[in-house]
């Protein structure tokens, strides 16, 4: 694939997700990476979970931070600014064209951004949650990045959004599918899988004063 042709298709990409902020509350594409560097990411889940270095998530901030897994059961890892690992390097390149491409045609000023795994392993969920904090609001958008390959409709594990005064939007976490809202607006809930473990990138789009 030449250079403009994924250019194009990477401005086609998120002028999909903007659209689709704009017109439902919430934008989703698919293919916005492809099942190489998915694969990749994939295997550092496993890489990290071997080593100890996935740890169990929890609900709050630094000033608020609290352990409940029947609430939120995800482990977790954060990944660093500049990785030199080389499928996250190409994942947090094209989350940073996309925040280029939000702050150059809807002005959003953007200017911090942050993103882990998630692993979710069979019945493990994270209840219906808004994920801008009560005491801090620089988070603005929020981005999830599915890596589960051949994910079918009886592993579960659905993504339910609740726009406000519409129905619920049920999401199936398919490889390679993208999410975008926003903040401080969309409560969301990841459904337990049944069947298997269901892996992500969850990041953050922020303005930091």
């Amino acid at each position: 694939m030449d250079k403009n042709h994924e250019e194009q298709k990477e401005f086609d990409q998120f002028e999909k997700l903007i659209t689709g902020l704009i017109a439902n509350n919430y934008g989703t594409c698919d293919d916005f990476t492809s099942k190489r560097v998915s694969n990749g990411l994939r295997n550092n889940i496993g890489q990290y979970t071997e080593q100890g270095e996935m740890h169990q998530s929890g609900i709050g901030n630094k000033e608020d931070f609290k352990k409940n897994i029947l609430f939120r059961g995800d482990k977790i890892k954060w990944l660093i600014d500049n990785s030199e690992d080389e499928f996250e390097a190409i994942i947090q390149k094209k989350f940073g064209n996309f925040i280029q491409h939000l702050n150059s045609t809807c002005y959003t000023a953007i200017n911090q951004f942050e993103s882990h795994y998630a692993s979710y392993e069979p019945k493990s969920c994270y209840k219906r949650h808004l994920d801008q904090f009560k005491n801090n609001n620089d988070r603005k958008y929020s981005i999830i990045l599915y890596l589960n390959q051949n994910w079918k409709k009886e592993d579960g594990g659905v993504l339910s959004l609740y726009p406000e005064n519409a129905e619920q939007i049920d999401i199936a976490p398919v490889e390679g599918r993208i999410v975008f809202f926003r903040s401080d607006e969309m409560e969301h809930e990841v459904h337990p899988s049944f069947t298997r473990t269901r892996e992500s990138i969850a990041g953050w789009m922020k303005i930091k004063n």
